[in-house]
């Protein structure tokens, strides 16, 4: 087997979006990693020196990763010649919103035999969001009953989570805020340091600690983070109603308080997409196993939902039923394909339920939003063409390809006096003509100002 001369030597399970380039990452920075994955057209791709997701960056990265990546279907052999085995599998959601971890076991459970064969200390570090309590209480007993080793004495056993975000997986591996290390021991933590030391261009803050405490902060952080988006979009609403109110004035000024910070602090659409509306859940499970009520969380979840409805309420007051509404944007954010948990796809939903003419536009999503609707709405991948003879154009995805449009055409291909809703108040700033503008988040006296003629 070809593998390069310096570096640690890095097995990765499962690559998918973040396994992928993880992989890319530490082998770019002249660790020997292997990766392993069962989809066998992900592997024809790589051996071919292609990338088969689409994520920005990767394939540049993917160029300088050659030399030291190598792709196999083969988890024995992988776990053999590594050190340090990372798990980046899904954890799906089951009906009562706790992440299951039968693809982990399933893992554990092949890479058993060689942990069992090796004579020198492996490092088992999971990835992939888990319930609290999942290393002590399952995969630790699982991987000890299997191999006859002992945790800390033969293996060490880790959580180690990353906070991305699809479409900046890469930037925000390569510089992270911080570096969460839950480990079995101190051998396995500073392994992992220094992994992620030699690789990174940061000088993040390491927060090493037990398990089940970095368990709880990998998803207690993601909640924290909706509270903030949440708390944003009820603060907008309240400015809707509020003569002078401006949101965006509003959060500038409380986001510049270091007690707050002015990250996820906009006041627009709510959050979607894979992660952060499943971690909600799964935290109220977590707190109602334990006899608590994460209440704070079931608000933040309730607001969240009621951004499309104030968004439907807008449309039905202006917009009469069988009308044409355009959307734009259709991915859960931009730069990325990704649609699961989308408000743009929520609205669309309602209203196409309240009798209204449908037509999509995205720079990504349109072949992705086809498996939902079919033929029940008209899909654009010219914004132009999605606009035109449309009573209502509501901006969803804050693309920047949107604020790149010639904004004059788009009101003069739309039906005099339409609705133009910016749920981002990209165009604030425009003249437009012909078309009642609405920016999500101003109060009235804002939204005169904005008026158009």
């Amino acid at each position: 087997m070809k593998r390069g001369s310096c570096g640690m030597r890095v097995s990765v399970v499962g690559l998918g979006k973040l396994g992928l380039c993880t992989a890319a990452c530490f082998a770019s920075k002249g660790h020997q990693v292997i990766g392993v994955e069962k989809n066998l057209e992900y592997v024809h791709a790589l051996k071919n020196k292609q990338a088969p997701i689409d994520e920005e960056g990767l394939p540049e990265l993917l160029e300088q990763a050659w030399g030291n990546l190598e792709i196999t279907t083969d988890i024995n052999i992988a776990t053999l010649h590594s050190d340090i085995t990372l798990i980046i599998v899904p954890t799906p959601s089951d009906s009562d919103g706790r992440f299951t971890n039968r693809f982990i076991n399933a893992v554990l459970e092949e890479i058993a035999p060689a942990i069992r064969s090796k004579d020198t200390y492996h490092i088992i570090n999971v990835v992939s969001t888990v319930m609290p309590g999942s290393s002590d209480q399952q995969f630790i007993p699982f991987i000890e009953s299997l191999t006859g080793k002992q945790v800390n004495e033969e293996f060490g056993f880790a959580y180690n989570p990353e906070f991305i975000a699809l479409g900046t997986v890469i930037k925000n591996f390569m510089n992270p805020d911080m570096v969460l290390i839950g480990a079995s021991d101190s051998r396995t933590a500073d392994f992992i340091k220094h992994l992620y030391e030699t690789t990174i261009d940061n000088q993040p803050h390491y927060n090493v600690m037990t398990l089940v405490n970095a368990e709880i902060t990998k998803l207690s952080l993601n909640c924290y983070v909706t509270m903030k988006i949440s708390f944003a979009n009820e603060l907008a609403s309240i400015c809707e109603r509020v003569n002078g109110a401006d949101i965006d004035v509003v959060t500038q000024a409380v986001g510049t308080d270091s007690r707050v910070g002015r990250k996820y602090l906009s006041g627009g659409l709510g959050f979607a997409g894979p992660c952060f509306p499943r971690d909600n859940i799964a935290f109220q499970a977590f707190a109602e196993e334990f006899g608590s009520e994460a209440r704070i969380g079931k608000q933040v979840v309730a607001i969240n939902h009621n951004v499309v409805d104030r968004i439907m309420n807008i449309v039905r007051e202006r917009i009469s039923p069988r009308g044409k509404v355009s959307i734009l944007g259709l991915s859960y954010k931009p730069g990325t394909h990704i649609i699961e948990e989308s408000q743009s796809i929520q609205l669309a939903k309602k209203l196409l339920d309240s009798g209204y003419k449908v037509v999509l536009s995205d720079p990504k999503a349109l072949p992705f939003a086809t498996k939902v609707f079919g033929e029940a709405v008209e899909y654009k991948l010219n914004p132009y063409e999605c606009v035109a003879e449309a009573a209502g154009v509501i901006i969803m995805t804050n693309w920047p390809e949107f604020t790149q449009l010639d904004w004059n055409r788009v009101s003069e291909l739309m039906l005099t006096d339409a609705v133009l809703m910016d749920s981002w108040r990209m165009l604030k700033d425009k003249q437009l003509k012909n078309v009642q503008y609405i920016a999500l988040g101003l109060g009235r006296i804002e939204q005169e100002k904005l008026k158009t003629y």
